[in-house]
């Protein structure tokens, strides 16, 4: 759904293993067909994101997303380990095909395959589990490690949403390096970077083991490699609050860090956002009522998070809200200090009236942001074509404008933005 190359990222929503909603499916079922018996009851997620439920009963089934009422009849061909399903809406029009193909580990069977809408290209992953079959740990959306390279400490930062990693000397001239990693496994528990920019280094790879644990190997610019381990000093786990009924799909993803309270502000954020969203959708439902088949999982809408700078007591980042109906992405800036659980703002940290409009920017686009940085204040946006797009305003010259006394005076004077 998402512009971006979509990683993914597990729901990590709580699968009930029969819930009042899954008794609903049952009791729709036996009211269509007189008995449940010998019916199985799976869960899984459409779009590896929106959980779902299915009932799979010999040549017919049904289904329905967790977060909608809609329930879909499916009419299913089997053909070895292949599952061919048609499923067909409320009004007994067919709507989409699904296609699940069977494997199996030690707990039990898991279905895999997509779904495709039945009058456009529009398609997505679709994967189901047996009731009661563990699902899939959630990946880490940000990891924090420590380390030597070459006799300098350095903080090495894993993004695993964007695949980047970012090395940072910790004392000393502060040298900074951030790419893309490549994966050298398909779990991706072995990533490597070169590190351009760090003298005497060709190449580092970070392994993560079975435990969770962290290592490097330093291969250095005369091929000599060199091992150390890795201390962790903070991992940050994904969730997502997902919704989907007939018509739509609306995703957003978000970081928890551990602190309540700033776990608290983040979620905030996004779920104000859905209820936005969902107003939204609601007025497109009033000026066109009608369902017709080509509506299906017509609306789309993700906002996710960009984290821009995390410090010991600050974070910044950018929330991006992003609507297949709209040609813009929007970006909105947000700031907290976690030491003082406090939203704070860029408005009211200059001094004698100046403002950031004072300066000369060369991105005019309504959807902007402002956002503090490392290294100064940026301005954001997000481009269809070009993607994140900032210019940056170091600080250095920004100095003379900072009112002494406010929140970022003294995020700078105590040198805070740089841990």
């Amino acid at each position: 759904m998402r512009y971006l190359t979509r990683h993914i990222i597990i729901a990590l929503t709580f699968f009930c293993t029969l819930s009042i909603s899954a008794q609903s499916l049952i009791d729709h079922y036996e009211a269509l067909h007189g008995s449940v018996k010998g019916c199985r009851i799976y869960h899984g997620q459409l779009d590896d994101i929106f959980p779902l439920e299915m009932l799979i009963c010999d040549d017919k089934g049904a289904y329905k997303m967790y977060s909608s009422s809609d329930i879909y009849n499916l009419s299913i061909e089997t053909k070895g380990d292949t599952l061919e399903m048609l499923e067909e809406d409320s009004q007994e029009r067919t709507s989409g095909y699904i296609t699940l193909s069977e494997s199996k580990n030690k707990d039990g069977k898991i279905y895999s395959g997509e779904w495709k809408h039945i009058e456009s290209s529009a398609k997505y992953p679709l994967i189901i589990y047996e009731q009661g079959l563990k699902i899939p740990p959630t990946p880490n959306y940000l990891t924090k490690l420590t380390g030597i390279i070459r006799s300098r400490v350095v903080d090495i930062n894993i993004d695993h949403t964007n695949r980047t990693l970012e090395i940072q000397e910790k004392f000393g001239l502060l040298g900074r390096y951030k790419s893309e990693y490549i994966c050298k496994n398909d779990k991706c528990t072995k990533m490597v970077v070169s590190p351009e920019g760090i003298i005497g280094v060709s190449s580092v790879e970070i392994n993560k083991n079975r435990n969770g644990d962290y290592s490097m190997i330093i291969l250095t610019a005369d091929q000599h490699r060199e091992r150390s381990e890795l201390k962790i000093v903070s991992q940050v786990k994904s969730k997502t609050k997902s919704y989907s009924d007939y018509r739509s799909m609306i995703l957003a993803e978000y970081a928890v860090f551990g602190d309540d309270d700033l776990d608290e502000y983040i979620l905030k954020l996004q779920l104000e956002w859905i209820r936005s969203t969902s107003a939204r959708l609601r007025e497109i439902l009033k000026s066109d009522p009608t369902e017709i088949v080509s509506d299906r999982l017509k609306n789309q809408a993700t906002s996710w998070l960009e984290i821009e700078l995390w410090t010991e007591d600050f974070i910044s980042g950018v929330q991006y809200k992003q609507y297949n109906w709209e040609p813009e992405i929007e970006a909105t800036a947000f700031a907290y200090h976690i030491d003082k659980s406090k939203v704070v703002s860029l408005t009211k940290v200059w001094d004698n009236n100046w403002d950031l409009t004072n300066l000369d920017s060369t991105i005019d686009n309504e959807n902007s942001t402002w956002v503090v940085g490392r290294s100064g204040i940026y301005k954001i946006y997000f481009d269809r074509i070009k993607g994140i797009q900032r210019e940056s305003y170091p600080y250095a010259d920004l100095t003379q404008h900072i009112d002494g006394g406010s929140w970022l005076d003294k995020l700078l004077e105590r040198d805070k933005i740089k841990d």
